[in-house]
C-alpha cells in the first residue's frame, strides 16, 4: 500500500510540474492573424433550473468563427461572423441563427490566454485551449482526488484540516470569483458536510449512534435527490429518464444500519451492503446527470466518479461511500478555489439530441435492471423467511 502511496504522489508531482510549464506565449498582445486558428472555450451558469452553459469557438480566417453552444436541452454549432474593434473580439450571428449570445455582448482581452465575456451585467471568462494540457489535466483530476482519497484514509489529521477548518476558511477565497449557481453552492457544502460526519463516525463514539449511520446514508440520499431535482426542473425527456435512475438509485439503497467504522488501523467507514452493481449504475447515472446539465465538466466529472469507485473496487472493498464523500468534496473545494483550472481545460465529449436520449435511457435501464433484481431478491427473502 506504501508502494502504490508513493507511486500516485509521484504521478501527481509530475503533472503538477505539467502544468507549470510555460504553455502559452509571453506575448501579451493580440491581433487578427494570432486568433486565426485558436480555440477558445468559456462555460456560463444559467438561470435557475437551467444548468450551465457551455461554449466554444474556433476562429477561421476571413472573418469566421464557429460557434458551438451546449446547455441543458441545446446543442447548436454555427458559423458566425468576428473582427477586432477598439481593442475587444467582436462576433456577430447572421439572420436566422439561434445563437445569439454574443450579439450587444463585449469581448475583452485581460490576458493572451483569457477574454472576458460581458453581457447584459453577466459574465464569464473564455480561455484558449492549449489541447495537451487540458487531457493532463483529466489525468490530473483523476490522480489527485485518488492521492487524496489515500491521505483521509491514512492520516488522522488531515480529515479535520480539510472538511471542518478550509471550507470556513476559503469562504472568502470561493466568494471571490462569482460562481453565483445555488446549485455548487448546496452541492458543496452539503458533500463537505457527508465527508465531515464520516470523519466522526470514524474517529469518535458518534460512529456508535444509530443516528449518525443513517445521517451517513441520508447525505447519499440527498445528494443524488439534489441532481433529481435539477433533471425534473430541465423537463427534457432525456432528464426525466435520467432523474427516474436517480429514484430508483435512491430506494434501492440498503443496509445503512450496516454501516460502520471498522478495526483496521485506518478506521476506514465500509458499508457492506453497498454491491458493485449500484455502484455502477449510480455511476451511470451521475455521469449522465453531468453530461446533460454541465456539458463543460462531463469529463471532469468522471474521473471524480472513477476516482471513488476504483479505489473502493480494487484498494479496499466497501468503502465507495467513504471515497465518494472525499473525492468530491476534494473536487468541488479545487474548482471553488481555482475555477479557471476547470473551465480552461474542458475536453468536450460529442453530444447532440440523440446521444443526450441514449444516455439518460442509459441510466434509466442500468437503475430499472438493478431496482428489479433488487425487489425480486428482496420478496424472495420475505417469502423465504415467511416459509421458514
Amino acid at each position: 500500500m506504501k508502494r502504490l502511496t508513493a507511486q500516485i504522489l509521484a504521478l501527481l508531482v509530475t503533472l503538477c510540474a505539467a502544468f507549470m510549464s510555460p504553455l502559452a506565449a509571453a506575448d501579451q498582445g493580440y491581433n487578427e492573424q494570432q486568433l486565426i486558428g485558436e480555440t477558445w472555450q468559456g462555460t456560463f451558469d444559467g438561470d435557475p433550473g437551467e444548468g450551465s452553459l457551455f461554449y466554444r469557438l474556433d476562429f477561421l480566417a476571413d472573418g469566421k468563427v464557429k460557434v458551438l453552444r451546449q446547455s441543458g436541452g441545446f446543442n447548436k454549432t454555427e458559423v458566425q461572423n468576428w473582427y477586432i474593434e477598439e481593442g475587444q473580439v467582436v462576433i456577430r450571428s447572421n439572420a436566422g441563427d439561434d445563437i445569439t449570445d454574443f450579439d450587444n455582448a463585449t469581448f475583452a482581452y485581460t490576458d493572451r490566454d483569457q477574454m472576458r465575456f460581458t453581457k447584459d451585467g453577466s459574465h464569464c471568462n473564455f480561455h484558449k485551449l492549449y489541447q495537451t494540457r487540458a487531457y493532463l489535466h483529466v489525468l490530473f483530476v483523476l490522480v489527485g482526488l485518488i492521492a487524496l482519497n489515500e491521505l483521509c484514509r491514512h492520516v488522522k489529521w488531515a480529515n479535520y484540516l480539510l472538511w471542518f477548518v478550509l471550507p470556513i476558511a476559503l469562504i472568502p477565497l470561493f466568494s471571490s470569483y462569482g460562481v453565483t449557481y445555488w446549485f455548487k453552492w448546496v452541492k458543496l457544502y452539503s458533500v463537505v458536510g457527508a465527508a465531515a460526519l464520516f470523519t466522526l463516525i470514524r474517529f469518535t463514539p458518534i460512529g456508535d449512534k444509530k443516528w449518525a449511520r443513517f445521517g451517513a446514508a441520508a447525505f447519499l440520499a440527498l445528494n443524488i435527490s439534489e441532481a433529481v431535482l435539477q433533471d425534473f426542473t430541465m423537463g427534457n425527456m432525456a432528464n426525466i429518464l435520467n432523474a427516474t435512475g436517480g429514484l430508483l438509485s435512491i430506494i434501492t439503497l440498503a443496509g445503512w444500519a450496516q454501516i460502520h467504522a471498522d478495526k483496521s488501523k485506518q478506521k476506514d467507514m465500509v458499508w457492506p451492503a453497498m454491491t458493485t452493481f449500484w455502484i455502477i449504475a449510480y455511476d451511470i447515472w451521475n455521469i449522465v446527470f453531468v453530461y446533460l446539465n454541465f456539458p463543460g465538466s462531463a469529463t471532469a466529472q468522471a474521473m471524480v466518479l472513477v476516482a471513488a469507485t476504483l479505489p473502493s473496487l480494487f484498494i479496499k472493498k466497501g468503502t465507495w461511500l467513504q471515497a465518494r464523500a472525499f473525492t468530491l468534496a476534494g473536487s468541488f473545494m479545487y474548482y471553488f478555489s481555482c475555477p479557471f483550472m476547470y473551465e480552461s481545460n474542458v475536453v468536450v465529449l460529442p453530444r447532440n439530441d440523440e446521444l443526450m436520449l441514449l444516455a439518460g435511457l442509459a441510466s434509466f435501464v442500468a437503475n430499472g435492471i438493478y431496482a428489479w433484481l433488487f425487489f425480486r431478491k428482496t420478496r424472495e427473502q420475505r417469502m423465504a423467511s415467511v416459509l421458514s
